[in-house]
């Protein structure tokens, strides 16, 4: 067995190659089986990402008690569609928060009403989201860098330019602003892979320093214990797969040995999965939920899933929510587990690769 972590571009080539794929049936939808041990979800904003090039990000609105969901629920409200590949989403205040890599925007949109205001970011490419005082910091590919933009005057005021690799996922912790440094291709997608996670200091905005944690990484999470969680994914070579924390204050690393393709952190646990290949390559999703403190990882068991391409924990609830991708071809399906992830309460269809959930 050996760890294989597919890269963004490589997804996003897969999903250029989508009108050349079979098409697959979406999964029948389950009915719904309340939880008696439950309490109230409420609702959620799925984002659907989309396929590249094929302008067809949306955002799904779903009650989690009953499993009901509008689809397309932006463009119903905004007259107007979400763009091309959505890339991360964020809950703020009264807001939600979102970039579209493609598109060159953040959009803002007002949770109760659901309409929007679109941040033009010129050619920037915008990746992923954090906010802290007022204030989104967003990583961005064009240059490499993070940019500050007021939520105020949702203007951008400064940019903290980064090294020569891309920017990916970012955290704040401690007064300090995490961001990945994974990867750069030429033009003949030749890859090259950074080992390193920039921390930039948000009063001074600048002279960013750089730790390494592990080859190509990824996300970055706040723990809540004053330490951040990222995953790398390696160059598929000589340097495997796996995830760090990093202590905020003293910046010292400690590497967990569990790779992650994706995960959430909830309730001093951090809940993901990651895949493995059999010898005739065949996937093999692993889910687990480790310790934020001790780093124990325990496995974990979903029935029926297959293809995960998000997962989320309920902050109130703690019912497990995991999206698939639909093998890249047809819709997603947003499923709902119970606490211990042992009963599927309900699956409903979402749209194009269902990549995070926010719980409003």
């Amino acid at each position: 067995m050996k760890h294989l972590f597919r890269i963004l571009s490589i997804a996003l080539m897969a999903s250029a190659m989508v009108a050349c794929t079979e098409e697959t049936e979406p999964e029948q939808q389950s009915p719904v089986t309340p939880d008696p041990s439950g309490e109230a979800m409420g609702r959620a904003i799925v984002l659907n990402e989309g396929t590249w090039g094929g302008n067809n990000a949306s955002l799904s609105l779903v009650d989690l008690d009953n499993g009901t969901a509008t689809n397309d629920w932006f463009a119903s409200v905004n007259g107007r569609g979400l763009g091309d590949v959505a890339q991360d989403m964020l809950l703020y205040g009264s807001k939600v928060y979102v970039s579209v890599w493609g598109s060159n925007s953040i959009e803002v949109i007002d949770t109760a009403s659901g309409t929007s205001t679109r941040i033009d970011m010129g050619s920037r490419g915008p990746r992923y989201i954090a906010a802290d005082g007022g204030k989104l910091y967003v990583s961005c590919y064009s240059p490499h860098s993070v940019v500050r933009i007021d939520t105020a005057t949702r203007e951008i005021e400064a940019t903290c330019v980064l090294g020569e690799f891309n920017p990916e996922g970012v955290a704040i912790e401690g007064g300090k602003l995490f961001v990945a440094s994974s990867n750069v291709s030429d033009e003949q997608m030749n890859y090259s892979y950074d080992n390193k996670l920039y921390v930039v200091d948000l009063s001074s905005f600048a002279n960013p320093t750089a730790i390494e944690v592990g080859s190509n990484p990824q996300k970055v999470m706040p723990l809540g214990n004053g330490k951040v969680l990222v995953n790398y994914w390696g160059d598929y070579a000589a340097n495997p797969a796996g995830s760090a924390v990093v202590d905020a204050a003293s910046l010292s690393v400690v590497q967990t040995n569990q790779p992650m393709n994706n995960m959430t952190v909830a309730g001093g646990k951090v809940y993901g999965y990651s895949n493995d290949y059999d010898e005739n390559w065949n996937a093999v999703t692993n889910f687990f939920v480790m310790d934020a403190n001790t780093l124990t990882v325990v496995p974990m068991q979903f029935a029926g899933v297959s293809g995960p391409y998000a997962i989320a924990v309920h902050p109130a609830a703690g019912n497990i929510f995991i999206a698939t991708d639909g093998n890249y071809s047809s819709n997603g399906t947003l499923y709902c587990f119970k606490t211990d992830g042992t009963g599927r309460l309900w699956s409903r269809e979402m749209g194009m690769l269902p990549s995070k959930v926010v719980f409003l």
